[in-house]
């Protein structure tokens, strides 16, 4: 307890020691208040119970480390306005909650970025993640963020409708055709897809490209290094229209007007076999249907390594961040087994480190086994491409859909490669720089 001095002045060094017994009652004043907390301004994506969430590990934060999370909180498409203005702005926010990929990488380029790379190895966080989850955050030789959730995509499917055709989920790439013959022999649409708004079908071009081609060919054609018409390109789309000609898709006069969640009914009522989804899917289940739903992998087509889509939500550090010490303690709060693990449980994804312990929810514990056992991981098409390429792509992909048309779909894409793309002064061919 701070208590004041008491003085009894002498009257002849009254005005001298008035002074002095008033400095220091504001000097006893002042060390009695309570210290500040130092503070830290993070952003956030989206509400509701996800933010209640980090909300209250900013408190675990704060209690652990003294340091007070100011948060700034904006819904999907605000917060993409916003992120350039934060970036070159005065009122930057010291880390802020983005995805891994090339959605990340758009703002390494331009130096809006903090690499982390001694923090990476001073924390010695190379051994909680594979090299797959790592290079979400890798630019060059450089670390640019700390992954702390992911999720996965696959088909999803009622186990009753699969026992009453006697057939199992498809491994392979003839085990998949034949799903579809039996699928439609029996009066069910073999696979369902609302294309609406187009990206559910980059899904499908992302995948086939992966089991075909590789991780690597993938990201690579992505970034704009490769023409669409390679003939690896070409391949995917045989191998697509090969599903198409087996009557695989529920016919695209109908696709075409559903969102990615119209399908799901078709899937209730067993007029439909199964669905390649996120698994933000399983959120959407009906009560009454949701113990009888199943997950299998997209099947194996070629024999290269195995890579799976897995969008990556990141924290980084912007260039501009006035308190990058403190920030750099936030990142490794959020790095850490136990919270990911915690977080992770009543967010209902999966954490990135691969040390913490996963829910027991199935879907949980299958995508888990399937992300960090993968050799290479991509973040999805319009996450890793530049916008107005995935703009023009997805409708591509959609209108292939119904038309089959390999070469016209080839040759517009390789048309929008060109113009979202430029070639940089010094670089070969086809070695192209993002337009951002």
């Amino acid at each position: 307890m701070c208590r004041r001095p008491r003085h009894k002045p002498d009257t002849q060094r009254k005005g001298t020691l008035t002074v002095r017994t008033v400095l220091l009652a504001i000097f006893f004043t002042l060390a009695c208040l309570p210290a500040k907390a130092e503070q830290l301004n993070v952003s956030l994506i989206g509400g509701g119970y996800g933010r209640s969430v980090f909300f209250e590990y900013g408190q675990r934060f704060k209690a652990e480390t003294g340091i007070d999370i100011k948060w700034t909180v904006k819904h999907d498409a605000d917060y993409k306005q916003s992120l350039n203005g934060w970036f070159e702005g005065a009122e930057t926010p010291d880390v802020i909650q983005w995805q891994g990929g090339e959605r990340l990488f758009q703002y390494v380029r331009k130096n809006w970025v903090e690499p982390i790379t001694d923090f990476w190895i001073d924390n010695s966080l190379g051994s909680s993640f594979t090299p797959a989850i790592q290079g979400t955050v890798t630019y060059g030789q450089e670390i640019y963020g700390v992954p702390y959730s992911f999720y996965h995509w696959g088909f999803y499917y009622k186990h009753s409708v699969f026992q009453s055709l006697g057939i199992q989920p498809p491994q392979t790439w003839d085990d998949l055709l034949a799903m579809c013959t039996t699928m439609r022999a029996a009066g069910l649409e073999p696979i369902v897809i609302g294309t609406r708004y187009h990206w559910p079908a980059a899904a499908w071009f992302d995948y086939l490209n992966l089991r075909l081609n590789g991780s690597d060919f993938h990201l690579a054609l992505t970034r704009g290094e490769i023409n669409y018409t390679d003939d690896k390109v070409r391949d995917v789309f045989d191998h697509w229209k090969e599903l198409l000609d087996a009557d695989c898709f529920i016919a695209a006069a109908t696709h075409r007007k559903m969102n990615w969640r119209d399908p799901l009914p078709y899937l209730y009522r067993d007029m439909a076999g199964t669905g390649l989804f996120g698994n933000f899917v399983t959120g959407e289940f009906a009560p009454r249907y949701e113990a009888d739903f199943r997950f299998f992998p997209f099947p194996k087509i070629n024999d290269v390594p195995r890579a799976e889509e897995a969008p990556t939500d990141i924290f980084l550090i912007p260039a501009r961040s006035k308190h990058k010490e403190n920030a750099s303690k936030f990142l490794a709060f959020m790095a850490r087994a136990d919270i990911q693990e915690e977080m992770s449980r009543r967010l209902k994804t999966i954490p990135t480190n691969k040390y913490a312990a996963i829910s027991n929810d199935r879907f949980i514990a299958q995508g888990s086994d399937l992300l960090q056992t993968a050799d290479g991981v991509a973040q999805f098409f319009d996450r890793d491409t530049p916008k107005p390429m995935a703009d023009t792509a997805t409708v591509l992909f959609t209108d292939f859909m119904e038309t089959g048309d390999v070469d016209t779909t080839l040759v517009a894409l390789e048309a929008a490669r060109r113009k979202f793309y430029r070639k940089s002064a010094t670089a070969a061919l086809s070695d192209l720089t993002l337009i951002d």
